[in-house]
């Protein structure tokens, strides 16, 4: 990775109180996670403990790039996403003190502010000050890809401020979707093909329904039904990852759609995510497990999804992270997710914790990914 030189023009920075206050960015956000209503709705969340935020827009005038890069202040458990992952490992609480994200571990994709080896110099610095300025222990850049990371830490060793560390801390799978579904039954392992679609079937004769929403009024209408239920499939993981409030404020992100599933007029289940330049990202689910017909819910509706999909004309879905093995059944292809963290200071204790939280994560994974995978 080489960084900007001394004599290449740096990328200019300016601060902003809303992410709406910010000019527009060069190119359409490659995420839903990274578009201004997401910035604009995370802003305003209890869910995740928002203390404060700041939102950064910067410009590399070599290639006049231009994007706004929105962080977050919880306090040291105020990331019920973060907190999953300690969960899932069985490592205790990481945090001592409060954390600045750069995006939030909620959302799957991260990277904003990386376009550039400027743009990353950038960023690194701004999010640097701005910690130590709010008293943050770490400046956390989840969601992000190999190059991303590289790009993120090159330019932290360059500022010469506290540890660095590189992490792999999630998996994202994907797949893309033919014109038909036969095709996407055909991506499926032979050896769980029949299975799934034996319950596909099981479901659709039960009296399953989908019933897709797509307009604002209809999925708030929809959300206090839907968020019980995605508060209790997560606590069935052990960690309250969801509130109301993000399924209200999130519902502004180009493309929200809640899939839901019916039984005779009954809500039983739903998946609540974007379509968004022909790719629909699956994010929340929730089901009902006290319904007859609740052990069908799960892939009945990730098999609904995929043929909604095909029908609205995208390429590709994602599934989102977590639950490997029901993804890699249904020929979901794994991607790993880096996260970049700076410590602010020395603090051998959390340095140790943070690697030892990746390298379970990485035993989690390992069993449903490729042999050569670099974890």
């Amino acid at each position: 990775m080489t960084l900007p030189r001394a004599d290449v023009p740096q990328a200019t920075a300016r601060w902003h109180e809303k992410p709406d206050d910010a000019p527009a960015g060069t190119r359409r956000a490659p995420h839903p996670s990274l578009t201004r209503a997401w910035a604009s709705a995370w802003s305003t969340l209890t869910t995740e403990r928002i203390l404060d935020h700041h939102h950064l827009h910067l410009t590399d005038p070599t290639t006049c790039e231009a994007e706004t890069v929105s962080y977050f202040l919880t306090d040291a458990d105020g990331s019920p996403y973060w907190t999953s992952q300690e969960t899932d490992t069985g490592v205790p609480p990481i945090w001592r003190g409060s954390v600045l994200y750069a995006g939030s571990p909620h959302a799957e994709y991260g990277g904003a502010g990386t376009a550039t080896a400027a743009m990353a110099s950038a960023t690194t610095r701004a999010g640097l000050d701005l910690a130590a300025r709010l008293g943050a222990s770490a400046l956390v850049h989840p969601g992000l890809d190999q190059d991303q990371a590289d790009r993120l830490t090159a330019a932290a060793r360059a500022a010469g401020v506290g540890t660095v560390l590189d992490l792999a801390t999630d998996v994202a799978w994907t797949r893309t979707l033919g014109p038909t579904l036969d095709q996407w039954w055909q991506g499926m392992p032979s050896r769980q093909r029949r299975d799934i679609r034996r319950r596909w079937h099981r479901g659709t004769e039960a009296g399953l329904v989908l019933a897709p929403l797509t307009g604002t009024r209809d999925i708030l209408d929809a959300v206090p039904a839907f968020a019980p239920l995605a508060v209790g499939t997560a606590d069935r993981h052990g960690t309250r990852l969801y509130g109301l409030d993000m399924f209200e404020q999130l519902v502004a992100v180009p493309g929200t759609v809640l899939l839901t599933a019916r039984h005779e007029g009954r809500f039983v289940g739903g998946i609540y995510g974007w379509l968004y330049d022909g790719c629909l990202y699956l994010w929340a689910s929730g089901l009902d497990y006290e319904h007859p017909h609740g052990p069908l819910v799960y892939t009945w509706l990730m098999c609904e999804s995929a043929r909604w999909a095909i029908d609205q004309g995208a390429i590709l879905i994602d599934a989102g992270r977590a639950n490997h093995l029901a993804k890699a059944r249904l020929g979901y292809r794994p991607r790993i997710l880096r996260t970049v963290v700076h410590l602010m200071g020395h603090q051998p204790a959390i340095e140790q914790a943070l690697r030892q939280l990746s390298q379970r994560l990485g035993d989690q994974a390992a069993p449903h990914l490729p042999t050569a995978a670099r974890w």
